[in-house]
């Protein structure tokens, strides 16, 4: 069974303490160098190569600006990115939201996730008539881990080894019918979802027939 209690991951365990800390002081506020190594109390050098390790990741970005006298100076701020890293609040939102549907829709949950799953599907811009399962795989590939296509007793198969949703359908398995519709919009190709439960989720879904329309329901 898993483990809802663990300590959650934050930006320090991911990234170290040295850059977490980093990010955090420039959350909302643009510095230099020199400005962040005298608030963690280090060199301003080791944290130039912090900020160039940041930088190459696509975590902060600089402009060059003239603060005072002397020479300009590069003045560093975070991507969308890493505010996004550094917020431990999505995960419990999204499993609050889904647990709140769900006792109040008495029933509507499932039609709802499914309009979320042709929602981003179409956002993505996938052109299911041209590319089929492929497109399908693609689309599961792109949400964060490797996807293979397979056959398995005539039927085709598209599996991953780790869901990308997984720290929600622990808890909330039907949230596999939004990664069904998103598949099932991006291809053209009617899937079903089989996906492998338990501590570490994997998907697996399979494909049925060529839909008509994309968003066919059952």
């Amino acid at each position: 069974m898993a483990n809802d209690s663990a300590k959650p991951v934050t930006v320090h365990g991911v990234l170290g303490e040295p850059r977490g800390r980093l990010l955090a002081r420039l959350c909302g506020r643009p510095q230099t160098a020199v400005e962040l190594a005298e608030q963690v109390g280090t060199s301003s050098n080791a944290v130039r190569v912090h900020l160039e390790g940041l930088r190459s990741a696509g975590l902060v970005v600089y402009e060059i600006a003239r603060r005072g006298v002397g020479k300009p100076t590069h003045v560093y701020s975070l991507t969308a990115a890493a505010e996004y890293l550094l917020s431990s609040a999505y995960l419990p939102t999204l499993q609050a939201l889904v647990e709140t549907l769900r006792d109040r829709l008495n029933g509507g949950l499932a039609p709802l996730l499914r309009d979320v799953g042709a929602s981003l599907a179409e956002r993505s811009g996938s052109k299911p008539a041209k590319r089929g399962i492929k497109s399908a795989a693609d689309a599961l590939a792109a949400l964060g881990t490797p996807a293979t296509v397979e056959t398995d007793g005539g039927q085709q198969v598209i599996r991953n080894s780790c869901c990308p949703l997984a720290a929600v359908t622990r808890r909330s398995p039907e949230v596999c019918l939004l990664m069904e519709q998103l598949l099932t919009t991006a291809s053209g190709v009617e899937m079903r979802e089989r996906c492998d439960r338990g501590e570490h989720p994997r998907c697996a879904f399979v494909a049925t027939s060529v839909t008509k329309h994309a968003r066919n329901r059952r």
